[in-house]
């Protein structure tokens, strides 16, 4: 007689073998419960993608997703940190091109939400290092992402939330989409950067000094103003400390 392990081996495989005869009495009600329990968990974290492609679409793109890739650790608020890359490679996304984006930056954004606290940088830090500043390596906040598109994503995220009003978003006016999606305080942040800005955090997100961050931005943008966009990411609490190497 079959373990009570191997009955639920046997009953996971059927469910995501989506074919087969079933292994056990009422196996196809364990199913149901199992698939559409992980479709709600993946539709609390992609709820713009959910509405954007409704009920139907959404929850069968789920369940393929949980076939192809279930959960293989808890919690379960962080399941679907594959779901957009998967996602670009099937026929809605085909259809829908910016779908895929659109989906990365709701992973971003529950990334940003559930990462941890940090105190934001001392801008006394800054005044005790004088001219090695330009030296220093400038951690950013733990919950930071970055996030580029060739479509305006953030526009289509706003425009899909439940206090939203029914304005549409022109695909074609914007050009390519830098964010930056960072929780400093109580709030997730989706911030727009110009190219150079970008360039710099990204520089500064891999550890490296402020003047090569601040070299590659100068290669995107002549005219980058280092001081100005400096003290825009401080007032927003961006940073959370500065190191010698």
């Amino acid at each position: 007689m079959p373990t009570l392990l191997e009955r639920q081996r046997g009953l996971r495989d059927w469910v995501l073998a989506a074919g087969g005869a079933p292994p056990l009495a009422n196996a196809g009600l364990h199913r149901d419960n199992i698939l559409g329990g992980l479709a709600t968990v993946l539709a609390a974290s992609f709820p713009v993608l959910h509405r954007l492609v409704g009920e139907a679409c959404f929850t069968g793109l789920a369940q393929a997703y949980v076939r192809h890739q279930p959960p293989r650790e808890a919690p379960l608020s962080r399941y679907g940190t594959g779901f957009p890359a998967w996602l670009a490679g099937q026929e809605v996304a085909r259809q829908l091109p910016y779908l895929a984006d659109v989906a990365r930056l709701e992973a971003a954004w529950t990334h940003a939400y559930h990462a941890p606290e940090a105190d934001p940088l001392d801008p006394a830090a800054l005044t005790a290092l004088g001219d090695a500043v330009e030296d220093a390596a400038w951690r950013l906040h733990p919950s930071h992402r970055f996030i580029t598109s060739p479509w305006p994503v953030d526009r289509i995220w706003r425009a899909n939330q439940p206090d939203a009003g029914d304005g549409a978003v022109d695909l074609g006016t914007d050009g390519d989409t830098h964010l930056l999606v960072v929780r400093p305080a109580a709030e997730v942040l989706l911030i727009r950067l110009r190219p150079g800005a970008f360039a710099l955090l990204m520089a500064l997100g891999a550890g490296l000094s402020l003047s090569t961050a601040w070299n590659n931005a100068l290669a995107l943008d002549a005219d980058f103003d280092l001081e100005h966009e400096l003290t825009g990411l401080l007032a927003v609490q961006v940073f959370t400390g500065v190191e010698l190497p």
